[in-house]
């Protein structure tokens, strides 16, 4: 067995937040000192060590909640807003017990000041400590297994994710005995979908054993592993697979939330909604919303509405066509306003009347529905919860995903269902909107063969297996 140690970055995911929560206390104090003239009250003192431990717990919660942790996944953009975004929570959530708690109580200029103190400071210490992870990172080399055509897709899928830290060095199409020597000269194994169960189980039982990281494309029946719970059977360990269907609770506490969450939405927005109104009426002339039949919980229908991004009467010729990402029916508007998601923001309508949760799988048209299921049964599952405006799919997704990805999506969010996932994929959604990094899927058109040119690299097939090389 492999021993060699690996680095999972607990030290500085613990670095990093340990020190912005010390930031964020130690600008509360410097505000005081500036404020009162570096002389500070033992009134104001005494109130200051009283807050000390709520800023601690909502520190930890919002970073948690908006993956603040995840210093080796994320871009330097990503850390940033995920910290800015945490800084902006926690400042409100204080503000809120400070006037709940009514013996507490901070001048408004402590609260200003301090709020820039944090902002500045966090901005700097991130950007130390995230340079300093990205000289420690290097690029594991790893190995595709899998059929042809869906290691292709997942080759073109991390050839394409820029963010992505992997060499493929090998892709191996026949599964015989002669792949784990290939195993055994990388550092990752992507295990593609379509394979075995029987094959999947001895790939990964191998990489445990060679100490090897396994990424595992899922089936159903392995999403349905997620988060299951052990029971025991006499002294036989079993996991307990659940219901895919939401308790009666988890509804009650997904319905407050849509209604708060779509009232304070659609309270803020208006004003947003007004303009983009006019501009699509000045932009064209026709009609400013779209509506459309589309499916919700249980297989019921519901009239969507949705600023339009398409021309007129787009699918007056066509019939039923699924939108792709460089549609020539979608307007340079439409483009826009697609990209940041301010197209959908009609659906919080539809979320207040209690057609849509704000959380949710993307609603699906029923004729394209039938289609997929034909293919892909598993589909049928998505609509166990009630269509959402935004979700995993609309989060990490693209309006070119394709279904079998959806049903991925939308089943790990259905599996994993929490308050606390509901709040985060909200916070993701806000990002999506003004940080653009890959809604757009430049890329997606390229061949294989012109993705790895782009990188400077070709495949070369040998008898068992296909390697990737630089050119020379």
């Amino acid at each position: 067995m492999n021993t060699k140690r690996k680095r999972d970055g607990a030290f500085y995911k613990a670095l990093l937040v340990g020190i912005n929560i010390v930031l964020i206390i130690a600008a509360y104090y410097v505000a005081f000192y500036f404020k009162f003239d570096r002389i500070i009250s033992p009134k104001h003192i005494g109130q200051f060590y009283q807050i000390i431990p709520y800023l601690i717990i909502t520190s930890l919660v919002f970073f948690y909640v908006n993956d603040v942790f995840a210093i080796l996944k994320k871009s330097f953009l990503d850390i940033i807003y995920s910290s800015m975004i945490s800084l902006v929570m926690i400042n409100i959530t204080t503000v809120a017990i400070l006037f709940l708690a009514r013996t507490l109580s901070f001048p408004r200029s402590v609260l200003m000041i301090s709020s820039i103190i944090q902002v500045v400071s966090i901005f700097i210490w991130t950007t130390i400590i995230w340079k300093r992870v990205q000289k420690l990172k290097r690029k594991k080399d790893a190995i595709i297994i899998g059929n042809k055509p869906d290691s292709d897709i997942v080759l073109k899928k991390v050839l394409i994710n820029s963010k992505n830290h992997m060499n493929i060095k090998f892709i191996c199409n026949k599964l015989d005995e002669e792949m784990y020597k290939y195993i055994d000269r990388v550092d990752e194994v992507i295990i593609a979908p379509g394979i075995e169960s029987h094959i999947k189980d001895e790939i990964i039982t191998y990489c445990i054993e060679m100490d090897k990281i396994a990424y595992l494309v899922p089936s159903l029946s392995e999403i349905s592993l997620y988060n299951a719970s052990i029971e025991q059977f006499d002294d036989i360990p079993t996991f307990k697979i659940d219901s895919l269907y939401m308790s009666i609770e988890k509804r009650f506490m997904k319905r407050t939330l849509d209604l708060f969450i779509s009232i304070i939405g659609l309270a803020l927005t208006l004003p947003i909604m007004l303009i983009v109104a006019i501009i699509i009426k000045v932009y064209d002339r026709g009609n400013i919303l779209f509506s459309q039949e589309r499916l919700t919980r249980d297989n019921k229908t519901f009239k969507l509405y949705k600023f339009r991004t398409m021309v007129v009467d787009a699918e007056k010729h066509t019939g039923p066509v699924l939108a792709t990402e460089k549609d020539p029916r979608i307007t340079p508007l439409g483009r826009i306003l697609r990209s940041t998601r301010l197209d959908e923001l009609p659906q919080l309508f539809n979320v207040l009347m209690g057609d849509m949760s704000i959380v949710g799988p993307r609603p699906e048209r029923e004729y394209f529905a039938k289609e997929f299921i034909k293919d892909i049964p598993d589909f049928k599952y998505r609509v166990i919860v009630k269509a959402g405006v935004t979700g995993f799919a609309q989060v990490w997704g693209k309006y070119s995903t394709s279904p079998e990805n959806k049903i991925r999506y939308d089943l790990l969010y259905i599996r994993n269902y929490s308050f606390l996932l509901d709040l985060k994929l909200i916070l993701e959604t806000i990002k999506v909107m003004f940080v653009k990094e890959s809604s757009e899927g430049v890329k997606e058109d390229k061949s294989v063969k012109e993705l790895l040119e782009d990188e400077n690299l070709k495949s070369k097939e040998n008898t068992n297996i296909i390697k990737i090389e630089k050119t020379k």
